[in-house]
């Protein structure tokens, strides 16, 4: 549940990439949030506390740059959300076949409530975000999200620790498409903080 050189919001999840094309030029907008920790529980307790439901904003209504950026920040906020509850259906309905890192969470969610196991931490916290038109011939945005992500542990069902990641800063690349008033996520693909963002995503 680290991200690093290959994608690991999951648990070591692989990167993929949107195949887009050359040096998008940037928009103005930017935004700044940040999203729940994920503590995966049936239950809430003190110790585990519920996590609320992300909730779409307003902007993902647009069909432009600042609505891509709202759905990749969106996004963002649903991945503590399903391992903290398994609800996969938001995160599945956004997500395309071709995505390797969406299709890895959705199984690594899958099997972590099959065998009871928690992971507690990995919170992610979104430091900037910058959105790219799209390019001629291209349907997808590309949408860069600098993002800072806690500690994490994973405990199996008897509460013994399986694994602890470190967690770390990175720059996340979304390839994000929009059909019939809906925002979907075709690839992300993850590089070090400084990443030249005029580069192909």
């Amino acid at each position: 549940m680290v991200l690093g050189a290959v994608l690991g919001l999951a648990g070591g999840l692989a990167a993929c990439t949107s195949g887009g094309g050359a040096e998008p030029e940037p928009s103005t907008s930017s935004g700044v949030t940040s999203a729940p920790t994920a503590v995966p529980s049936d239950e809430p307790t003190s110790e585990r506390p519920e996590v609320p439901k992300p909730v779409p904003p307003e902007t993902m209504a647009r069909d432009d740059v600042a609505g891509a950026e709202a759905a990749a920040q969106y996004f963002l906020e649903l991945y503590p959300y399903v391992y903290a509850t398994g609800d996969l259906s938001e995160w599945k309905a956004m997500s395309e076949p071709e995505c390797v890192f969406c299709q890895s969470v959705i199984d690594e969610v899958t099997e972590q409530r099959r065998l009871g196991g928690t992971t507690t931490g990995g919170g992610v916290e979104l430091e900037s975000i910058q959105g790219f038109d799209r390019l001629e011939g291209n349907d997808y945005f590309r949408v860069d999200a600098l993002v800072n992500q806690a500690e994490s542990t994973h405990k199996d069902k008897d509460g013994s620790v399986t694994k602890s990641e470190p967690g770390g800063e990175n720059l996340l690349i979304f390839a994000i498409g929009r059909a019939d008033g809906d925002w979907s996520v075709r690839a992300v693909q993850v590089e070090e903080p400084g990443f030249n963002v005029n580069q192909d995503a």
